[in-house]
C-alpha cells in the first residue's frame, strides 16, 4: 500500500514515518510542502498524510492543491486538536478521511491505522469477513 507522507513538523513527520514503517503492508513517500503533493501527480497513492493548520494558509492551500486532481486517495490531516472544530466543514468539503491529533497519541495512531488496513482488506476481499461462532474455528464459507 502507497502512503504519502507530507508534514511541515520534522517531529511529527518521523513519529508518522516511523509509525507506518511498522506495518509490512506501507510503502512511505516522504513529501515536503508543493513539491511533495505532487507526487501525488505522477502516482497513485492509497493514502496521504497531510499536516494542516488552518492559521498557516500554505498548508491549507496544499489540502487545496491535492483534491484539485486526486479525489481518490484515502486523506488523514495531521492537526492540532484545537484546530479539528474549526475544520469541521472542511472534512466533507475535500473528503477528508479522519482527523490526527498531533502530537501523536500511538494508542490512537495505530488503532487508526488497523482499521484503515482491516477495512482496505475487506474492501479488497470483496465484504466484511464472515465471523466464527466458535473461536479458533474458521467460519465456513
Amino acid at each position: 500500500m502507497e502512503a504519502l507522507l507530507v508534514v511541515k513538523d520534522p517531529l511529527i513527520r518521523d513519529q508518522v514515518k516511523v509509525g507506518l514503517q511498522q506495518f509490512d503492508e506501507f510503502h512511505v513517500t516522504v513529501g515536503h510542502g508543493r513539491t511533495g503533493i505532487s507526487e501525488a501527480r505522477g502516482r497513485m497513492f492509497d493514502c496521504v498524510f497531510l499536516g494542516v493548520d488552518p492559521r498557516e494558509k500554505e498548508t491549507v492551500r496544499l489540502l487545496q492543491h491535492l483534491r484539485s486532481f486526486d479525489q481518490s486517495s484515502e486523506l488523514f490531516v495531521l492537526t492540532d486538536p484545537l484546530n479539528i472544530k474549526d475544520m469541521a466543514v472542511d472534512k466533507s468539503k475535500y473528503d477528508i478521511h479522519s482527523f490526527v491529533q498531533t502530537p501523536l497519541q500511538p494508542k490512537e495512531f495505530f488503532g487508526l491505522l488497523g482499521r484503515f488496513l482491516e477495512r482496505r482488506t475487506e474492501h479488497k476481499h470483496g465484504g466484511p469477513r464472515k465471523r466464527s461462532r466458535v473461536p479458533g474455528v474458521p467460519a465456513r464459507p
